[in-house]
């Protein structure tokens, strides 16, 4: 009876441990996340965005900041209409879309977080004090950009869908400052009818709602900062 009790107390113990060995191996995506900053010497800052860090005592004041293409990971989250004959590729940003949305972004986070400071944006790497890297990663269009005009209406709650991610580079590629933030763009701007607050997608509004959207994001980054 001893000899069995102490096998089961020893499968037990086995148990445990393998347990939290994976645990350990897996980890919180905090934890995980937490790891990451400590490694690189950032501090975690009080932020309304999902997670900004910097390094100790950053200053930025009358930098030069390149801020680099837009990277875009796109997420099918929006299935086209039945009826409709889009195509995936139809819910991406073509190179005019793209270079509309790297000059938005560049020029929010001008007016937004280095004005502020007193900095500025300079066109090439080489004059900058820091580079700038963004990324909307899982992006969703609720809708094409450029509708044909046979193609059915689209009424929705929100225009877009993204994670909005940057990175901070000084002159040497060290990172001095990481963010992210979930972004809802234009989430329920129209008006309440029966299918919820809903309002027609357009080209026109899917901008509206990003510029407004950019301006929250940096002006929370410069909260963050302060």
């Amino acid at each position: 009876m001893q000899k069995l009790f102490l096998i089961s107390l020893l499968g037990a113990a086995l148990l445990l441990g393998a347990c939290a060995e994976q645990a350990a191996m897996q980890g919180e995506p905090a934890a995980r996340d937490s790891t990451l900053v400590q490694s690189e010497g950032l501090e975690p800052r009080s932020s309304n965005l999902d997670e900004v860090s910097a390094a100790f005592a950053l200053d930025l004041s009358s930098a030069k900041v390149y801020v680099a293409p837009v990277q875009i990971g796109y997420s099918k989250r929006f299935a086209p209409h039945p009826r409709s004959s889009y195509r995936e590729k139809d819910y991406e940003f073509d190179q005019r879309d793209l270079q509309r949305l790297n000059t938005l972004l560049a020029q929010t986070f001008s007016d937004k977080f280095l004005s502020t400071r007193n900095g500025e944006l300079v066109s090439e790497p080489a004059e900058a004090d820091y580079t700038l890297a963004l990324s909307l990663e899982r992006f969703s269009l609720a809708a094409p950009l450029a509708p044909s005009p046979w193609a059915w209406r689209v009424y929705t709650e929100q225009s877009a869908y993204g994670v909005l991610v940057g990175t901070l580079y000084d002159r040497d590629s060290n990172v001095v400052m990481r963010f992210s933030d979930r972004r809802d763009i234009g989430e329920n701007f129209g008006s309440p009818g029966l299918g919820g607050r809903l309002e027609r997608f357009t080209s026109v509004t899917f901008w509206s709602d990003m510029r407004v959207d950019m301006r929250r994001a940096f002006a929370s980054l410069d909260k963050s900062l302060l």
